[in-house]
């Protein structure tokens, strides 16, 4: 009986069972949480495009108050959108950003998508929204312009 115990004392490693069990359970783990960090990330891209592009319209709204000019503007396609001064002889692009994978620019009611600021900062002929939309949620980001302040937000709901 003695040379049992001392047998089993000696033992320092698992059984192909434990490893068996402790994998299946990480593996159920995973899977269960692998759709909720998935929307999770959606989620926040979603979030994150929407307030970086209110930052950008802010950006270009100072510059066009600061220059009394107004040839500043934003071009808004598919999956990113373009800031450019329209000066003469060509424009000068400003910069240009791109959305997130899977986010997208779904609607804008400016005139051919381009929003264009007058010399005082505000949206001109009139304010607006551009609507973001994220398929993996199904959600929208609504940025409003206002038309006289050209105050900028960022809504969950439609204006």
């Amino acid at each position: 009986m003695s040379r049992v115990k001392k047998g089993l004392c000696k033992s320092k490693g698992f059984t192909l069972i434990e490893l068996t069990v402790v994998l299946l359970i990480i593996g159920l783990m995973a899977v269960t949480t692998a759709p909720l960090t998935i929307k999770g990330i959606a989620t926040f891209n979603l979030v994150s495009s929407s307030h970086l592009l209110a930052a950008d319209i802010r950006e270009l709204q100072q510059l066009a108050l600061c220059d009394y000019s107004s040839q500043y503007l934003i071009t808004f396609f598919k999956d990113h959108y373009q800031m450019t001064k329209s000066a003469y002889p060509s424009p000068k692009r400003i910069g240009s950003r791109s959305l997130p994978a899977g986010i997208r620019v779904e609607h804008t009611n400016f005139p051919g998508d381009v929003l264009r600021f007058s010399a005082k900062g505000s949206p001109s002929p009139q304010g607006g929204t551009v609507t973001l939309y994220d398929p993996v949620t199904g959600k929208r980001k609504y940025v409003i312009i206002a038309s006289i302040t050209g105050r900028v937000r960022v809504s969950d709901q439609k204006p």
